[in-house]
């Protein structure tokens, strides 16, 4: 009991520790009211320590309703109630790595849309205190105008994607060649995306089954899945304006 106790005190801790970060008349809460982006702040349990008005209005959320101290899944908004698990483990993620995180998710996101499903990027930042300490994240973000990467993310079932690789084992070139096998390209094919030769996508493969443990594109597939890598998509494909479909 004395142990829980101890761990309640640390959480409500930091989170005034956030509150009293986000409150001060010069810190970044007052930039973050006055934009028009979508901006949010969690602590480390992913509890919603504040979230500004623009965000709120696009989300739908009810009238006077206080995000304060709740977690995704416990928000009466569709987008929380259906990818809650997404937005948390993308949450941890910021946490426990120390690193930014950026993905699309598309919902029914905008003021009074309900039947429009919508890009939404978020990038996602881990906060400090004064002691560099991580204490929660911030997170920001903005509704996209992308419908070449709606179609994609319909087309494969995705509801949310990510443009940082989950794990380091992988080459940039290499996770090219990851993403466009994934969809049963050819080593021809996948030469002609990425303007290299059919022998140097080959020995991609090679190199990619081998760090994988694996031995056919089924196999791949599968182990995208279990990793995360099915979400994943280089994000100089999109920077660059490369189409994602045929």
């Amino acid at each position: 009991m004395n142990k829980l106790n101890g761990d309640i005190n640390i959480m409500i801790s930091e989170q005034n520790i956030i509150k009293q970060y986000s409150s001060s008349p010069q810190s970044l809460i007052s930039f973050m009211e006055n934009s028009k982006d979508h901006w949010f702040i969690k602590d480390k349990d992913s509890k919603y320590i504040y979230m500004n008005e623009s965000a709120l209005i696009d989300f739908n959320a009810p009238r006077n309703f206080n995000i304060e101290g709740k977690l995704d899944k416990e928000i009466p908004l569709k987008a929380s109630q259906e990818l809650w698990m997404d937005f948390v483990e993308h949450d941890q993620k910021v946490i426990n790595e120390n690193r930014n995180i950026s993905s699309i998710e598309i919902h029914f996101y905008g003021k009074g849309n309900i039947d429009t499903p919508t890009p939404h990027f978020s990038e996602k930042i881990p906060f400090y205190d004064d002691k560099n300490k991580i204490i929660g994240l911030v997170c920001h973000a903005r509704i996209i105008d992308a419908p070449t990467l709606l179609y994609y993310m319909n087309k494969f079932n995705r509801r949310t994607i990510q443009f940082d690789a989950p794990n380091d084992i992988f080459t940039k070139r290499e996770l090219e060649v990851i993403f466009w096998a994934q969809q049963r390209l050819t080593a021809k094919e996948i030469a002609r995306k990425l303007d290299i030769s059919d022998q140097t996508v080959e020995g991609h493969l090679k190199l990619i089954y081998k760090k994988a443990g694996i031995h056919s594109i089924f196999q791949l597939i599968e182990y995208c899945k279990h990793k995360g890598l099915d979400r994943y998509i280089p994000f100089d494909f999109i920077r660059k304006g490369v189409q994602l479909i045929n």
